[in-house]
């Protein structure tokens, strides 16, 4: 009923200026009721909001606003009693949130990103230590490959020569003659492979423990010409020749162990003397020996050594003898043992040894630190052996025993 009264009113003052002019121009006020009643300003209503103001005629909202408090340009944006500092204040916290999302989505990836770069880095450290360490093994494979081939030309050649009937090997044919180091008889390759001479004015070796052979008394230090002391020789840059007096150091061949000994160890046999055992894979200070000549030999110091010599090997740390000897044997193989014996003003035959090329013997010729050699025992004919039995942890078995034709009878030398 109001706006009816309102609508007449302005009706009929439309053509004057009195009192319907007056109440047609009332807008902000009777009929839409402005600031006041029926939109409560910017209180209930929200001010410029939900009818428009109509400006004149037309009531109502205008179609399509959803502001908040009714701002007549659109959108979502703030009213009310803000002003439009605050409104621009407001978006652009808005945004800045929207921009930490996106910074923070961007930091996740680049972290994610970052993480897979450094597990796709360690995979192929990984992978390249792998192919590192293969290819390690593969020529480590290679060279047990190429040792092998080599023993086994190196055996088909021994029995080419076997199967020729032999050859002998130039030296001295007087075993106990001179001062300049005594030489074995020349040896033979026969079907027997090589054959040492035995000692002259005794039967053919038998290598049998039981044909017990002694020493002879008369080539003891006893009375000997021989000096106790030998100038110790270092090996000079790529020199390889064996001299009297060299330091050396005997590696087996097929297990790798160093002959040592050492003043802690002492045979279980009863002969109590110093043991000689394989010890390490790498020399240490109880692994050096010197080589000298045999009693009652004077050769030059620094003299070379022929293949066939007979020398003796003494423990550099110790003092004491490379030696072997019958009715003594090693308590778990059950052959003739080693020990290092006597010291610089004492020695014995049971010290000499005959230093051979492994295979053919090579007597007369120049011993060289690159030769795998025999060392055979000049009083029973048998030869340095050792194998994979331990007599206890790191002790590897060493002793006397067979013809010296055995793979477990090869030494290769080391010099200091």
């Amino acid at each position: 009923d109001h706006f009816k009264r309102s609508d007449s009113r302005n009706s009929s003052g439309s053509g004057g200026s009195g009192p319907g002019r007056q109440g047609q121009q009332q807008g902000y006020g009777q009929q839409q009721q402005g600031y006041g009643q029926q939109q409560q300003g910017y209180g209930q209503q929200q001010g410029y909001g939900q009818q428009q103001q109509g400006y004149g005629n037309s009531p109502g909202p205008r179609p399509g606003s959803n502001m908040v408090g009714g701002s007549q340009y659109g959108g979502n944006t703030v009213g009310g009693d803000f002003s439009q500092e605050e409104v621009d204040k407001h978006q652009r916290t808005e945004k800045y949130k929207e921009w930490g999302k996106y910074a923070a989505g961007a930091a996740a990836i680049a972290g994610v990103v970052g993480a897979t770069a450094y597990g796709v880095h360690e995979y192929r450290e990984n992978k390249e230590e792998e192919r590192e360490e293969k290819e390690r093994e593969e020529q480590e494979k290679e060279r047990e490959q190429e040792r092998r081939r080599h023993e086994q030309e190196e055996r088909q050649k021994q029995q080419h020569q076997q199967q020729q009937g032999g050859r002998h090997s130039p030296g001295h044919d007087s075993a106990y003659g001179g001062h300049q180091g005594n030489q074995g008889h020349q040896g033979s390759q026969g079907q027997g492979g090589f054959r040492p001479p035995a000692p002259m004015g005794r039967p053919p070796y038998s290598f049998d423990a039981n044909d017990v052979r002694n020493a002879n008394p008369a080539r003891s230090s006893d009375n000997s010409p021989t000096p106790h002391e030998y100038p110790q020789l270092r090996q000079v840059g790529s020199d390889s020749t064996i001299k009297m007096g060299s330091i050396i150091s005997l590696k087996h061949n097929m297990t790798g162990r160093f002959l040592h000994t050492d003043r802690s160890h002492s045979t279980e046999s009863g002969s109590n003397q110093q043991l000689v055992f394989g010890f390490k894979w790498s020399p240490d200070e109880n692994d050096w020996w010197q080589v000298l000549p045999a009693n009652h030999d004077v050769p030059v110091p620094g003299s070379v050594v022929s293949f066939g010599t007979q020398i003796r090997l003494r423990h550099v740390e110790t003092g004491r003898h490379l030696h072997s000897h019958y009715n003594y044997r090693e308590r778990k193989s059950g052959q003739n043992e080693i020990t290092a014996y006597g010291d610089q003003g004492h020695s014995d035959e049971n010290d000499h040894w005959v230093i051979e090329r492994w295979g053919d013997g090579a007597y007369g010729q120049t011993w060289g630190s690159h030769e795998v050699v025999v060392l055979r025992h000049y009083v029973s004919g048998m030869t340095l052996h050792s194998h994979e039995l331990l007599i206890s942890e790191d002790v590897q078995s060493v002793t006397c025993f067979g013809p010296g034709n055995e793979e477990n009878d090869k030494w290769r030398i080391e010099c200091q």
